[in-house]
């Protein structure tokens, strides 16, 4: 042993070896702390040999005080295994006198929990006599044949370094090899010290240090027809450095040209499956994986014979995991289950991440057929207390109504909405008012007024409703205690306790008087028949509060962000819109919509669909939107509820609209901009053969007229109009003293002023301002002009919320390329153009003579 500073390592390693050899001799190279006291204790042949930035002069030295026939060579952070201290002896006893050199493999220990590990097989026992060493670090035993490999393990605690170790050993390391560097004689030598170089900089170094140096290990590496073992080494963990830069192809032909060379060394196979795997090629990365496994069983049971370092022994649960997720994609449920059931049986030390991702994966196929994984997943999970988040496989198991045993997929910490979830599991009933109240349905009613009664009275069963009014008809809440009233008049119709039905429903009215259009009619119906089937006024009600606003209650604040899951807890019909309305997924909210038994109830419901199928079915949003207005008229006027719906909104349809045009665009234009009741609120846009983007309903000119009117009241500044800096813009870079104007240009005085431009109605250079868009000939509005100046707008195709869509005034649009078409169809040669924000677009052109 050569040792220095080793007094937190040097007793385990000698307490490994004391039984076992006859002599055990320590060259000391200058230790300051106890490591020499600490030898005393197991041997005499303690001696000291000053430093001289050389372990194989070090190393050479030690071998002059040996006097036993075997030489061990060990370090002070080793240890030998049980089996090497059993059998050890007898091994070397039966050797023939031929053999002078035995390799054995050392197991590296990469953490403090001894779970990740890295295997290579090196010449560690030589014949006394028969071995020296060269090179300054990383030094080379040149020993004499014949070699034997033996499976007697030495374990290897040196890589786990604390951050202080980390850097002594890193700026020692790099020092010598780049001493040595300078004297390697032949690219051999060099490669295998650059290679220790590069491994030296990624443990310590800068990353782009370790990179450079890879590069160069790289270039000598090409022209080689065979690749030494360190070469093997390098190009598996360069593979990885590529891998994470993106660079796939590189890394592939790295890995390849390794199994190549070696076909049974494993490394290089998983760095082929981590390619596949990123690249999501789920056929290769199951084959890789094969090929990995059967490298590694074959390299665990001969190591002795790799000269090299084995370093994916340590990824085997990763690689699992990957071929686990890639079973998954390809819907192999079989062999999916049957590597869950051996690697979590195997107690793995797996990353929470990596179990996470497959836990989203599972979430997102065939639950069922992937419940044996879950079991044996969620077995390890609680086992070793890891924190992961099972919501979204609760949630699928309790949407697809799947019978699963709770013990096999609960783990410990979960949220309040999985306990839930896990409970629904369990007993499915509707547990949305419980998850709401913590057991005591009137908080709901209490933080929520009468919406809350009502949504409570609605999910109650029938045979507890009566009892839950009967709780509020004395609450200080007017508007609750009115129609707590109203409601329990109901009940006593059925009960046939008349003249006390027709006494609430008074005071329910001297209560809360707009509840008078609901009850008057019941009372009248009573006053001539007494029948107890006679209907009372609760769907009324229900149907007024709820079109005051779209929920009855904030879902928010009792579900958060997770109030699209409360579907998954209740299978009414106000948790199936809750749910839907704040969906991100267009496809499964219009899902959740189709499932409401009485649409009715939600004055929004044709609206919500027609919005979420914009994104699916552009031709059912469109019916869907009509079909919202009409139903609901005060959706005319979102954006000012002063106009609802009328139906009078006269339009026309031009020779050349076409039903089968490509629908561009579908909405409802008063969530932006008020119709004033005289444009149609619904509007579909269609871009025809001809290039125009047309808009049906087609407003007509008085409709544009008096929208225009009404338009110049209500707004200020009034909206889609050209702003004098952008006017400016455009002005200053033509050579232009006099202009015709089309379009309202009171606010541009000041840039006319300010570039000398003067207003003449007779003048050849057109500016038009505003009207593009409201007409399908260009010509009418270029008419006898020589140079024209035409600002408009132009939506962005694929952004629904562009605001030129929704503009009330607009009825055809046109791209650039269109404008410049036209113009040039007309005569004009393109000069100038500028974009601008919100979709406006200006063309200069002049008449080509």
């Amino acid at each position: 042993m050569i040792v220095k500073d080793e007094e937190h390592n040097i007793r385990r390693a000698l307490d490994s070896i004391k039984d076992v050899v006859d002599e055990i001799v320590v060259v000391d190279t200058g230790s300051s702390d106890n490591t020499p006291n600490i030898v005393r204790e197991y041997t005499d042949k303690l001696y000291f040999h000053p430093w001289k930035n050389d372990f194989s002069e070090a190393r050479n030295n030690s071998l002059k005080y040996v006097n036993c026939e075997w030489v061990l060579i060990f370090d002070a952070d080793e240890e030998a295994s049980q089996e090497f201290r059993d059998g050890i002896r007898d091994f070397l006893s039966s050797l023939p006198r031929d053999v002078n050199t035995i390799y054995l493999p050392t197991i590296s220990y990469m953490d403090w929990d001894f779970k990740r590990t890295e295997t290579a097989s090196t010449p560690r026992i030589f014949r006394n006599g028969t071995v020296h060493y060269e090179n300054i670090v990383h030094n080379q035993a040149i020993y004499k044949p014949r070699v034997v490999n033996a499976n007697f393990v030495i374990y290897h605690y040196g890589y786990i370094w604390t951050r202080k170790l980390r850097k002594q050993k890193y700026e020692r390391t790099a020092t010598l090899i780049r001493k040595h560097l300078e004297q390697c004689k032949n690219d051999q030598e060099k490669i295998y010290y650059l290679v220790q170089l590069y491994k030296t900089e990624k443990t310590g170094g800068k990353v782009h240090q370790a990179a450079e140096v890879g590069w160069q290990v790289l270039k000598l590496l090409r022209p080689m027809t065979s690749i030494p073992a360190i070469g093997l080494e390098f190009l598996y963990i360069f593979s990885f450095d590529l891998i994470n830069a993106g660079l796939y192809d590189l890394a592939m032909e790295l890995a390849e040209a390794a199994i190549r060379a070696t076909p049974q060394y494993p490394d290089p196979y998983f760095s082929l499956l981590n390619v596949h795997f990123r690249k999501q090629e789920w056929s290769k990365v199951v084959e890789l994986h094969e090929r990995f496994k059967k490298a590694v069983e074959s390299a665990s049971k001969n190591i002795e014979k790799f000269g090299w370092t084995i370093m994916s022994f340590k990824d085997i649960p990763a690689a699992d995991l990957m071929a686990m997720i890639a079973y998954i994609e390809l819907e192999e449920y079989e062999k999916l289950n049957e590597i869950a059931r051996d690697l979590f049986e195997r107690d793995s030390d797996l990353p929470t991440a990596w179990i996470q991702h497959l836990i989203n994966k599972i979430a997102e196929k065939d639950i069922e057929k992937c419940l044996p994984t879950l079991k044996y997943l969620t077995k390890l999970v609680n086992k070793k207390e890891l924190r992961v988040n099972m919501q979204p496989v609760y949630e699928r198991i309790a949407e697809k109504h799947i019978h699963v045993s709770l013990q096999d997929i609960v783990v410990k910490d979960v949220s309040p909405m999985s306990f839930a979830l896990l409970q629904r599991i369990d007993t499915n009933r509707d547990l949305l008012l419980e998850s709401m109240s913590s057991g005591n349905l009137q908080n709901i009613v209490k933080e929520n007024g009468v919406g809350g009664l009502l949504l409570v009275y609605s999910l109650l069963e029938d045979s507890k409703k009566k009892s839950l009014v009967e709780n509020f008809v004395e609450d200080e809440d007017t508007v609750v205690r009115g129609v707590a009233k109203a409601i329990l008049a109901d009940h006593l119709i059925k009960e046939r306790k008349f003249l006390e039905a027709i006494r609430l429903y008074r005071d329910a009215i001297q209560l809360v008087p707009e509840l008078s259009q609901f009850v008057k009619p019941v009372v009248e119906d009573l006053k001539t028949r007494l029948d107890s089937t006679i209907e009372g006024v609760y769907e009324e009600l229900y149907k007024f509060y709820s079109r005051q606003k779209e929920f009855l209650v904030d879902f928010k604040r009792y579900f958060g962000n997770g109030v699209n899951k409360i579907h998954l807890l209740s299978d009414s019909d106000v948790a199936l819109y809750a749910s839907a309305v704040h969906s991100q997924n267009e496809t499964k909210a219009v899902e959740l919509l189709e499932r409401i038994r009485q649409p009715e109830h939600f004055p929004m419901y044709y609206y919500r669909l027609a919005k979420f199928y914009s994104k699916i079915d552009k031709r059912k949003s469109l019916s869907y939107h009509v079909k919202a207005v009409e139903e609901n008229e005060r959706l005319a006027d979102i954006v000012g509820g002063r106009f609802p719906y009328t139906g009078l909104y006269p339009n026309i349809t031009l020779n050349w609209f076409n039903d089968k045009d490509e629908l561009l665009w579908v909405g409802n234009l008063s969530e932006k901009f008020c119709t004033f009741g005289v444009i149609h609120p619904v509007r579909a846009w269609y871009k025809s053969k001809n290039g125009l983007i047309y808009a049906k309903p087609y407003p007509t000119d008085e409709s544009l007229k008096a929208y225009e009117k009404f338009e110049q009241e209500a707004y200020t500044p009034v909206p889609m109009r050209v702003q004098p800096n952008e006017l400016c813009r455009v002005l200053s870079r033509l050579d232009c003293h006099e202009l015709r104007v089309t379009g309202q240009y009171e606010n541009m005085k000041g840039v006319f002023s300010e570039l000398e431009i003067t207003v003449n109605e007779r003048s050849k250079n057109l500016l038009v301002l505003f009207g593009v868009e409201q007409t399908t000939e260009m010509k009418n509005i270029v008419l006898d002009a020589e140079q024209v100046t035409v600002f408009y707008r132009t939506p962005s195709i694929s952004e629904d919320n562009d605001m030129v869509w929704y503009y009330p005034a607009f009825r055809v649009l046109r791209t650039t390329a269109k404008i410049k078409e036209e113009l040039r169809s007309l005569g004009f040669k393109i000069i100038d153009s500028e974009y601008f924000s919100n979709g406006l677009r200006a063309v200069v052109a002049k008449r080509e003579k």
